[in-house]
């Protein structure tokens, strides 16, 4: 089941909450996901909500709780992860509208380890070299970097050099998440 407990922690000007799930970590990213949710907001037990997104919440499903019963039931479930996942460092970032070639130029020159870097842009060359991304976002953290593109139309990426491919449509946005790394 998905549980949303009442957004109460002020940050960046918001108001935030939880959304867990006490059946599975799966279940947790399929519905975050319909939410349009990024996975790089996954924290290892649960994604942050505003509130906005947990009364969206709740209109698709998830069922309100407060913060000790969301708590009591991830642990009981054995989903409960106490470990503090280091924060995502910004590698570049951009809302302006980049060609496939831009892209694979600021992975050029962002991305030194250069088998990631092949990955990422053998993966982009599945795409439409027309389709133009209107937002570009490559983070990285410990054993994980991530190339996030927003689109005005979804396109197909091929994942097979991928660990992770993640679609998802938020503020009149497709977006696609290119994640490789472990966590």
């Amino acid at each position: 089941m998905i549980l949303a407990d009442t957004p109460r922690w002020i940050w960046r000007g918001q108001v935030w909450g939880h959304l867990v799930s006490d059946s599975s970590i799966e279940e947790l990213h399929d519905f975050a996901r319909k939410l349009g949710k990024r996975r790089i907001g996954f924290q290892g037990d649960h994604y942050d909500l505003s509130s906005d997104e947990h009364e969206r919440a709740l209109e698709a499903g998830a069922v309100s709780v407060d913060s000790r019963e969301l708590v009591r039931r991830l642990r009981k479930a054995g989903l409960r992860d106490r470990s503090k996942k280091p924060s995502w460092d910004i590698m570049y970032q951009s809302d302006r509208s980049h060609t496939q070639a831009e892209i694979i130029q600021v992975l050029t020159t962002a991305i030194h380890e250069r088998t990631r870097r092949e990955r990422f842009i053998e993966a982009l060359q599945s795409l439409s070299p027309l389709v133009k991304s209107v937002g570009v976002l490559l983070v990285e953290r410990v054993g994980l970097i991530a190339l996030v593109l927003e689109f005005h139309d979804a396109p197909h990426v091929d994942s097979e050099r991928l660990d992770l491919l993640n679609y998802t449509y938020s503020h009149e946005r497709h977006v696609v998440e290119m994640i490789i790394g472990q966590e």
